[in-house]
């Protein structure tokens, strides 16, 4: 019986050891399933993190870029303003001028009406000397004539 009993023994260890191994080899696989699992999300996670660092690298060129835009049209602004200013300081020269013509051509105005009143009088002087000096030439002349017939009348 010991014979016997040894290779039931044996059949039953064989048995448990085959268990064991299937066993062994079910969590083995399971293990295996896992860690490819973790590897193929190692890998997912390694491909997002390189193309957030190419979008962060984009994204920091973009950024770099606008402001550069940005600067520029700073400068722009500035030197736009400045041109505006200047613009507005020759404008504002300029309607001072306008202002200062505009006085001077009333000034102006006012003088040639004063010339103009000046040279009516002096007409209407020039034609009251003209009347008078046409009316003692008329004078002179009949005195002229009367001294020429009184000259040529025989003396009596």
């Amino acid at each position: 019986m010991s014979a016997r009993i040894f290779a039931i023994v044996n059949a039953i260890g064989c048995v448990l050891l085959v268990v064991f191994i299937l066993i062994q080899w079910v969590i083995g696989q399971g293990m295996e399933h896992k860690l490819h699992d973790t590897e193929v999300q190692a890998v997912n996670e390694y491909n997002l993190r390189i193309e957030s660092e190419k979008r962060e690298s984009a994204l920091e060129g973009d950024i770099h870029g606008l402001k550069k835009s940005i600067e520029a049209i700073r400068a722009d602004a500035d030197a736009k303003t400045k041109d505006l200013e200047a613009r507005l300081a020759e404008a504002t020269a300029l309607q001072a001028g306008i202002t200062q013509a505009q006085e001077q051509v009333k000034v102006q105005d006012e003088a040639i009406k004063v010339r103009d009143e000046a040279i009516k009088v002096r007409d209407e002087r020039l034609k009251e000397t003209s009347d008078a000096l046409a009316a003692t030439r008329k004078r002179l002349d009949e005195a002229v004539a009367k001294l020429k017939q009184a000259g040529s009348k025989p003396q009596e």
